[in-house]
C-alpha cells in the first residue's frame, strides 16, 4: 500500500488556484491508492500536487548564500559571488563533485516533481467528480509537468532513472539508469504530445501558473530543439553505447547535420511559429514586477507568493550592503564583470536600472535619510530587484521566469536559421523577425539574413536572457561557448577546451554533464556515476 501526506496537496491546491473554496474535502492525514477520493476538488488538489517541486528552482543550500538558480550560471564559467562560501571557487577550480547540495539539491527536487506527476497520473482516471473533459485536462496539465522534469533531469545528468509509476515500496527504487534517448523518445515526447494534440488543455495564456496549451507547446518546442542537437544527437548514433558513463563525446558539429536532427528542427519550428504573434514581448519592468506576473511577455512562471513562499530576492542583492530590508544580502549571483563587459555600450539592458545597476541608496531600517551606499564593486542585476520588497517588505511574491517570448522569438531565429544550413529553404524574414524584435527592444540596429550566425544568436540569447538559467542548457546542446569580449563576445568557439575568463582550466568532455547525485549513488547500487565525476559506484 502507498502513503502520501495529503496536506501539502491540499494546501498548494488552495495556493495556486487562488481560489477561495478550491477544496471542500476535509483531510485525512494520510491517503492511499485504494483511499475512496471521488469528488472533483480532490482531482483538482492531485493535479495540483504536481506542482509544487517547480518553487525549489531557487531554494537555498547548505551554503551561506548557496542557491540552485545562481550554481546553474556557476557552471557556465560567467558569474561571480561576493561571497566565497557559495562555493563559486569550486567550479573554477574544478572541485566539483555529487557530493554538493548543487547537484543532490536538483536530482532530488525534479524527482520529486517526477513522483506526485506519477501519482497524479495514476489517480485522475479514478476520480469519478472529474468528467472525461476535466481528466484530459487534468492529465494534460501533470504530462506536461512530468515531461518538464524530466527534460531537466536529462539536461544537467544525460541518463537517468526510469520511473512512470508510482513504486510498491523502496527497493522499487532501486534502478540503473536509463539512456537519456530512452527518456525523450519514451515519457518526454510522449507526455508533451499528448497534451498538445489530445489533451483537453485550455489555449492561451498562464494566468495563473498552471500549465495551458500555449505552455506545453512552448516546452515542446525547447523539447526538440534540444534533441536536434547534443547529447541526443551522438547518442542516436550507437543508442546501446554508455556514453554517459564512458564520456567519449567526439562531435562538435553544430548545426547537426543529420535527418534526425532536420525533422526535429522541422517539429519545434512548427511549435514557434503556432506561438509566434501571439504575445508582447512586454516591458523591460516586468521581469522584476509582480503586479506583472503572469502578464506581458510570460508563458510559464513559477508562482511564488508573498509572505508565504517569497522569491528569495536577497541572493541577488549586493552582499552586507544595507540597501535592503533584507536581514541577508548574500551577492552570490551575479554576473561575472567580464560577462557585463561583453554588452555592447549601445544596449539599452546594461542601462542604470534596466537589467544592470550600479549604485543604491541604503535602505530606511539602516538610514532614515536614505543617503548613498557604498560604491558597488560590480555591476548587480537589476532582473530581479522587487523594489517593494527590497525597500520595505522584506517579502517577495517575484515569479520566476521558465518560459517568456523573448526566449520563443530567439528560438524561432535559430531553428529557422539552423533549418537553412542544412540546406532547408527559408525565407529570410522567418530568420531576422524573432531576433529583430529583441534587439528592438534593446535599441539596437537590426540584423538582416547574412548578418545572423550562431554566434549572433547565441550573443543574443545570452544578452537578453542572462541568469534565466538558459545559457548552461544551450552550451550543452550547441556545444559552443561565447569567449568574453569588449562591446561584443570576442568569439564563439567549442565547448570542450574553451576556458572560460575566471576559470583556472579548459572545459572537457566531462563538462557536458554534471554529477550523478552521491545520495543516488548511495541509495541505488545500480546507479553508476557520470565519467570524471566523483562519488563512484562502490567497487567501480
Amino acid at each position: 500500500m502507498k502513503y502520501y501526506n495529503i496536506y501539502i496537496f491540499l494546501f498548494l491546491g488552495l495556493l495556486i488556484s487562488s481560489c477561495e473554496d478550491f477544496l471542500k474535502e476535509e483531510p485525512t492525514g494520510s491517503l492511499t491508492t485504494e483511499s475512496d477520493i471521488s469528488s472533483y476538488e480532490a482531482g483538482v488538489a492531485f493535479a495540483t500536487g504536481a506542482y509544487r517541486a517547480l518553487p525549489g528552482w531557487t531554494s537555498g543550500t547548505s551554503e551561506w548564500g548557496g542557491n540552485q538558480a545562481g550554481a546553474r550560471e556557476y557552471f557556465t564559467g560567467k558569474a561571480y559571488s561576493q561571497y566565497m562560501g557559495a562555493r563559486l571557487w569550486k567550479f573554477e577550480q574544478d572541485d566539483q563533485s555529487g557530493e554538493e547540495d548543487y547537484f543532490t539539491g536538483p536530482w532530488n527536487n525534479w524527482y520529486t516533481g517526477v513522483r506526485d506527476c506519477n501519482l497524479a497520473i495514476e489517480m485522475i482516471p479514478t476520480i469519478d467528480g472529474l468528467s472525461p473533459e476535466d481528466q484530459s485536462h487534468y492529465l494534460g496539465e501533470v504530462r506536461t509537468l512530468r515531461a518538464f522534469y524530466y527534460f531537466c533531469l536529462v539536461r544537467h545528468y544525460g541518463d537517468v532513472v526510469y520511473n512512470v509509476a508510482t513504486l510498491e515500496d523502496a527497493s522499487e527504487a532501486e534502478q540503473p539508469r536509463a539512456s537519456l534517448k530512452k527518456i525523450y523518445d519514451e515519457i518526454i515526447v510522449p507526455d508533451l504530445e499528448f497534451a498538445v494534440n489530445e489533451s483537453n488543455l485550455p489555449d492561451g495564456r498562464s494566468s495563473d501558473g498552471r500549465v495551458t496549451k500555449d505552455v506545453s507547446i512552448a516546452i515542446l518546442a525547447d523539447v526538440y530543439l534540444t534533441m536536434a542537437g547534443y547529447p541526443y544527437q551522438e547518442v542516436n548514433t550507437d543508442p546501446d553505447k554508455a556514453w554517459c558513463e564512458q564520456g567519449s563525446w567526439s562531435m562538435t558539429e553544430y548545426p547537426v547535420n543529420t535527418t534526425s536532427a532536420k525533422e526535429l528542427l522541422q517539429k519545434s519550428k512548427t511549435q514557434l511559429d503556432a506561438l509566434y504573434g501571439k504575445y508582447p514581448i512586454g516591458e523591460f519592468s516586468d521581469l522584476n514586477n509582480p503586479e506583472m506576473n503572469n502578464r506581458g511577455g510570460a508563458i510559464f512562471q513559477i508562482q511564488y507568493m508573498e509572505g508565504v513562499q517569497n522569491f528569495p530576492v536577497y541572493f541577488w542583492l549586493p552582499m552586507n550592503s544595507y540597501v535592503s530590508s533584507y536581514t541577508v544580502e548574500t551577492g552570490t549571483n551575479i554576473p561575472s564583470p567580464a560577462y557585463h563587459e561583453s554588452f555592447n555600450p549601445a544596449d539599452i539592458r546594461i542601462q542604470d536600472r534596466v537589467y544592470f545597476y550600479y549604485s543604491d541608496t541604503k535602505a530606511k531600517k539602516y538610514d532614515v535619510n536614505e543617503s548613498p551606499a557604498d560604491k558597488f564593486p560590480v555591476a548587480f542585476l537589476y532582473k530581479y530587484y522587487d523594489y517593494d520588497a527590497v525597500k520595505g517588505t522584506a517579502n517577495s511574491g517575484l515569479n520566476w521566469n521558465l518560459y517568456r517570448y523573448a526566449d520563443i522569438l530567439l528560438m524561432l531565429t535559430e531553428v529557422n536559421w539552423t533549418l537553412r544550413q542544412l540546406g532547408v529553404s527559408v525565407s529570410d524574414n522567418d530568420i531576422i523577425k524573432g531576433i529583430n524584435e529583441v534587439r528592438v527592444r534593446a535599441e539596437l540596429s537590426e540584423y538582416q539574413a547574412g548578418d545572423v550566425n550562431l554566434k549572433a544568436i547565441m550573443s543574443e540569447r545570452a544578452y537578453e536572457l542572462i541568469f534565466e538559467n538558459k545559457m548552461l542548457w544551450d552550451m550543452r546542446r550547441t556545444r559552443k561557448a561565447l569567449v568574453d569580449g569588449q562591446g561584443q563576445f570576442e568569439a564563439i568557439e567549442n565547448f570542450v577546451g574553451h576556458q572560460p575568463t575566471n576559470f583556472d582550466h579548459e572545459f572537457g568532455n566531462k563538462h557536458l554533464l554534471s554529477p550523478i547525485s552521491a545520495t543516488e549513488i548511495k541509495n541505488n547500487r545500480q546507479c553508476t556515476q557520470n565519467f570524471g565525476w566523483q562519488p563512484v559506484q562502490s567497487g567501480s
